[in-house]
């Protein structure tokens, strides 16, 4: 009798673990994604290989399966890689693709190397990133990045360190391998990072050490990647470098936000605002759940943000437009629109702001941000705006 509960014991634990160590093909979460063409750009002589040599880390441990805007944090970093396979432009390049979690065992400490290092083909990539075992295990993303170099030892010339996660890495020190990859390789080697997930301070913070051990390269989070443009901007940034260097002038910053006027898109941006490198003030969509108006908790910190900036700024003032989804009659949708609006307006006010300076519209669905066809377009649709004003 010992023996067969051990035995049944033995197939439900072996049944665990492959469950953990499926593999995950998603695709991309916006199938309708069009990559930019850096194509023409580069055989124009716009621009020139910068990098020889890519190498990306991908957490793929248990903290991936949590989630951040409607999906998985490890399906966010799966559909940034692919994207970022399609974006890159024909290139004689060597690369390779490391992995770490991916097991079973919650405290297992595992780091895969699942592509190269190799000649860079989009088809081999590809194929390596659909063979990427689901989010599971520990974080070893210090064991991670040593183990990957010795994996580059073959690389010659110069290298784009790519480490893709979200910066829950308690226990162990990424940053100080970093510092020891660059120590190994030197000027040849630059650290990119990309935070998947909530851009919480300790993450953002652990993720912006690791790009900053590389002393060239940089952070930013995956949110900021989504458009075409805005990732073929990054692309270029990271493996192209322009063939006519800018000249570097010295002028104004009449807003005082860190862009100068000679690139500053919106001159006029209130005191304290974020901005981006066009000199604006994006405010993020707060989204909803279907046929649902209660602010979510992943969107309060930039409610916290518009009411921090608007009481540093008494005559700013602040539209708020309620949109839908097109599932529903109009005129439920219209209400449904400005239940959201109201909603953000009352957690604005309850933050400080008085109410005299927040208006609301809603638009139903006659507004859409994407398509309405596939689910991802319409949890974009059901959506609040905001519209700043002096």
């Amino acid at each position: 009798m010992r023996r067969l509960w051990l035995n049944i014991l033995l197939v439900l634990l072996s049944g665990a673990f492959l469950f953990g160590c499926q593999t995950y093909k998603a695709g991309l979460i916006n199938p309708q994604f069009q990559a930019m063409d850096l194509n023409s750009a580069l055989q124009a002589g716009e621009y020139k290989q910068k990098v020889d040599n890519f190498y990306v880390i991908l957490d793929s441990s248990g903290s991936k399966d949590e989630t951040y805007r409607g999906n998985s944090k490890f399906a966010i970093a799966n559909d940034f890689l692919h994207r970022l396979n399609m974006t890159i432009p024909d290139m004689d390049l060597t690369a390779g693709l490391r992995t770490f979690g991916a097991t079973g065992n919650p405290l297992a400490k595992q780091t895969q190397l699942i592509y190269g290092t190799t000649k860079y083909t989009k088809d081999g990539f590809e194929t390596a990133l659909d063979t990427v075992p689901w989010g599971g295990g520990a974080s070893p993303a210090e064991m991670s990045i040593d183990t990957s170099s010795a994996d580059m030892s073959i690389f010659e010339g110069n290298t784009a360190f790519i480490f893709v996660g979200d910066g829950e890495y308690a226990g162990n020190d990424p940053a100080a391998a970093a510092g020891r990859l660059k120590e190994r390789y030197g000027a040849n080697l630059c650290v990119y990072t990309v935070l998947v997930g909530s851009e919480d301070p300790m993450s953002v913070e652990t993720m912006k050490a690791i790009s900053d051990a590389g002393e060239c390269g940089f952070y930013q989070s995956a949110k900021y990647l989504e458009s075409p443009q805005a990732l073929a901007d990054w692309v270029a940034d990271v493996f192209l470098v322009g063939v006519q260097k800018k000249v570097v002038k010295m002028v104004g910053d009449s807003d005082g936000d860190g862009v100068t006027d000679d690139i500053d898109q919106c001159p006029d941006t209130p005191a304290g605002a974020p901005v981006n490198d066009k000199g604006c003030w994006i405010i993020d969509n707060v989204e909803f759940d279907f046929n649902k108006f209660n602010i979510k908790s992943e969107f309060v910190p930039g409610l916290v943000e518009i009411a921090d900036v608007m009481k540093s700024n008494p005559v700013l003032t602040v539209r708020i437009d309620g949109h839908t989804d097109n599932i529903g009659t109009e005129e439920y949708n219209m209400q449904l629109g400005n239940k959201r609006a109201m909603a953000a307006r009352q957690y604005l006010i309850d933050q400080g702001v008085a109410a005299d300076r927040i208006s609301t519209d809603s638009f139903s669905y006659s507004r859409p941000a994407a398509t309405n066809a596939t689910e991802w377009g319409r949890a974009r649709n059901r959506r609040n705006e905001f519209k700043w004003a002096r």
